[in-house]
Protein backbone atom coordinates (compact mmCIF):
# COMPACT_ATOMS: atom_id res chain seq x y z
CA UNK A 1 0.00 0.00 0.00
CA UNK A 2 2.71 1.82 0.52
CA UNK A 3 3.07 2.26 -3.37
CA UNK A 4 -0.23 3.98 -3.67
CA UNK A 5 0.78 6.45 -1.53
CA UNK A 6 3.77 7.02 -3.41
CA UNK A 7 1.75 7.14 -6.76
CA UNK A 8 -0.86 9.17 -5.32
CA UNK A 9 1.30 12.11 -3.85
CA UNK A 10 3.02 11.79 -7.42
CA UNK A 11 -0.37 12.13 -9.21
CA UNK A 12 -1.48 15.21 -7.13
CA UNK A 13 2.57 16.82 -7.51
CA UNK A 14 1.47 16.33 -11.70
CA UNK A 15 -2.12 17.70 -10.52
CA UNK A 16 -0.58 21.00 -8.88
CA UNK A 17 2.41 21.33 -12.18
CA UNK A 18 -0.60 20.85 -14.84
CA UNK A 19 -2.38 23.94 -12.92
CA UNK A 20 0.36 26.28 -12.81
CA UNK A 21 0.80 25.64 -16.53
CA UNK A 22 -2.49 26.09 -16.89
CA UNK A 23 -2.14 29.65 -15.11
CA UNK A 24 1.01 30.42 -17.05
CA UNK A 25 -1.16 29.47 -20.92
CA UNK A 26 -4.05 32.07 -19.39
CA UNK A 27 -1.57 35.04 -18.49
CA UNK A 28 0.47 34.59 -21.53
CA UNK A 29 -3.33 34.64 -23.36
CA UNK A 30 -4.33 37.89 -21.59
CA UNK A 31 -1.03 39.27 -22.04
CA UNK A 32 -0.83 38.67 -25.65
CA UNK A 33 -4.84 39.78 -26.34
CA UNK A 34 -4.90 42.73 -24.43
CA UNK A 35 -1.08 43.99 -24.36
CA UNK A 36 -0.11 43.01 -27.69
CA UNK A 37 -3.52 42.98 -29.90
CA UNK A 38 -2.13 39.06 -31.30
CA UNK A 39 -4.46 36.47 -30.24
CA UNK A 40 -3.08 32.92 -29.40
CA UNK A 41 -5.77 30.20 -29.35
CA UNK A 42 -3.27 27.52 -28.74
CA UNK A 43 -2.59 28.87 -25.25
CA UNK A 44 -6.67 28.57 -24.53
CA UNK A 45 -7.23 25.37 -25.82
CA UNK A 46 -4.08 23.91 -24.34
CA UNK A 47 -5.75 25.67 -21.14
CA UNK A 48 -8.87 23.95 -21.64
CA UNK A 49 -6.83 20.49 -21.78
CA UNK A 50 -4.78 20.97 -18.70
CA UNK A 51 -8.07 22.03 -17.02
CA UNK A 52 -9.43 18.34 -17.92
CA UNK A 53 -6.11 16.78 -16.55
CA UNK A 54 -6.31 18.65 -13.98
CA UNK A 55 -9.96 17.93 -12.93
CA UNK A 56 -9.39 13.93 -13.93
CA UNK A 57 -6.17 14.13 -11.75
CA UNK A 58 -8.01 15.32 -9.00
CA UNK A 59 -10.91 13.59 -8.64
CA UNK A 60 -8.85 10.53 -8.12
CA UNK A 61 -6.92 12.24 -5.11
CA UNK A 62 -9.97 13.23 -3.91
CA UNK A 63 -10.93 9.68 -3.86
CA UNK A 64 -7.91 8.25 -2.55
CA UNK A 65 -7.78 10.66 0.29
CA UNK A 66 -12.12 10.27 1.00
CA UNK A 67 -12.53 13.77 0.47
CA UNK A 68 -15.44 13.06 -2.40
CA UNK A 69 -18.82 14.45 -0.93
CA UNK A 70 -19.94 12.06 2.02
CA UNK A 71 -23.02 12.17 4.58
CA UNK A 72 -21.74 10.03 7.48
CA UNK A 73 -23.77 11.80 10.16
CA UNK A 74 -26.68 8.73 9.93
CA UNK A 75 -24.11 6.18 9.16
CA UNK A 76 -22.22 6.79 12.28
CA UNK A 77 -24.97 6.00 13.98
CA UNK A 78 -25.28 2.56 13.09
CA UNK A 79 -23.80 -0.90 15.03
CA UNK A 80 -20.60 -1.73 13.81
CA UNK A 81 -21.31 -4.28 11.30
CA UNK A 82 -24.55 -2.10 9.53
CA UNK A 83 -21.92 1.00 9.35
CA UNK A 84 -19.74 -1.90 7.29
CA UNK A 85 -22.22 -2.99 5.13
CA UNK A 86 -23.55 0.54 4.23
CA UNK A 87 -19.77 1.51 2.96
CA UNK A 88 -19.04 -1.56 1.39
CA UNK A 89 -22.68 -0.70 -0.54
CA UNK A 90 -21.22 2.47 -1.37
CA UNK A 91 -17.68 1.49 -2.29
CA UNK A 92 -19.66 -0.90 -4.88
CA UNK A 93 -21.60 1.72 -6.33
CA UNK A 94 -18.67 3.93 -6.74
CA UNK A 95 -16.88 0.91 -8.29
CA UNK A 96 -19.65 0.69 -10.82
CA UNK A 97 -19.83 4.06 -11.53
CA UNK A 98 -16.13 4.11 -12.41
CA UNK A 99 -16.32 1.28 -14.31
CA UNK A 100 -18.83 2.43 -16.38
CA UNK A 101 -16.47 5.76 -16.87
CA UNK A 102 -13.98 3.22 -17.66
CA UNK A 103 -15.67 1.39 -20.46
CA UNK A 104 -17.55 4.19 -21.84
CA UNK A 105 -14.23 6.73 -21.45
CA UNK A 106 -12.12 4.02 -23.35
CA UNK A 107 -14.58 3.78 -25.95
CA UNK A 108 -14.61 7.81 -26.77
CA UNK A 109 -10.95 8.01 -26.36
CA UNK A 110 -10.61 5.40 -29.22
CA UNK A 111 -12.96 6.67 -31.34
CA UNK A 112 -11.36 10.28 -30.54
CA UNK A 113 -7.57 9.32 -31.51
CA UNK A 114 -8.98 10.23 -35.24
CA UNK A 115 -9.98 13.52 -34.24
CA UNK A 116 -7.30 16.47 -33.80
CA UNK A 117 -7.78 19.58 -32.26
CA UNK A 118 -8.14 22.68 -34.28
CA UNK A 119 -5.63 25.07 -33.02
CA UNK A 120 -2.81 22.89 -31.66
CA UNK A 121 -3.37 19.75 -34.15
CA UNK A 122 -3.52 17.41 -31.17
CA UNK A 123 -5.23 14.22 -31.29
CA UNK A 124 -8.04 14.60 -28.74
CA UNK A 125 -7.92 11.03 -27.10
CA UNK A 126 -5.12 12.31 -26.13
CA UNK A 127 -7.01 14.00 -23.62
CA UNK A 128 -10.08 12.23 -23.46
CA UNK A 129 -7.74 9.34 -21.95
CA UNK A 130 -7.77 11.02 -18.77
CA UNK A 131 -11.27 9.77 -18.22
CA UNK A 132 -10.47 6.10 -18.09
CA UNK A 133 -6.79 6.43 -16.65
CA UNK A 134 -8.50 8.10 -13.68
CA UNK A 135 -11.42 5.73 -13.74
CA UNK A 136 -9.38 2.88 -13.54
CA UNK A 137 -7.07 4.67 -10.67
CA UNK A 138 -9.95 5.77 -8.65
CA UNK A 139 -11.30 1.78 -8.62
CA UNK A 140 -7.80 0.78 -7.63
CA UNK A 141 -8.15 3.21 -4.88
CA UNK A 142 -11.50 2.37 -3.88
CA UNK A 143 -10.94 -1.41 -3.45
CA UNK A 144 -7.72 -0.40 -0.42
CA UNK A 145 -9.99 1.25 0.97
CA UNK A 146 -12.62 -1.89 0.99
CA UNK A 147 -9.66 -3.87 2.20
CA UNK A 148 -8.61 -1.10 4.77
CA UNK A 149 -12.25 -1.20 6.04
CA UNK A 150 -12.86 -4.95 6.41
CA UNK A 151 -9.66 -5.12 8.65
CA UNK A 152 -10.54 -1.83 10.37
CA UNK A 153 -13.90 -4.09 11.50
CA UNK A 154 -12.19 -6.92 12.20
CA UNK A 155 -9.86 -5.32 14.67
CA UNK A 156 -12.76 -3.16 16.29
CA UNK A 157 -14.80 -6.45 16.77
CA UNK A 158 -11.83 -7.96 18.60
CA UNK A 159 -11.94 -5.87 20.74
Amino acid sequence: MKFLDKFNYFIAVCAALITMFMTALVLIGIVCRYCLSVPFPEGQELAIYAMVYVVMLGSTCAVYNKTHIAVTFLVEKFPLSLRLCVRIFSYAAMIVFFYLLLDYGWTLTQRSMLQMSPSTGIQVGYIVISIPFSAALSIIYIIKQVIEEIQAYRSEKKQ
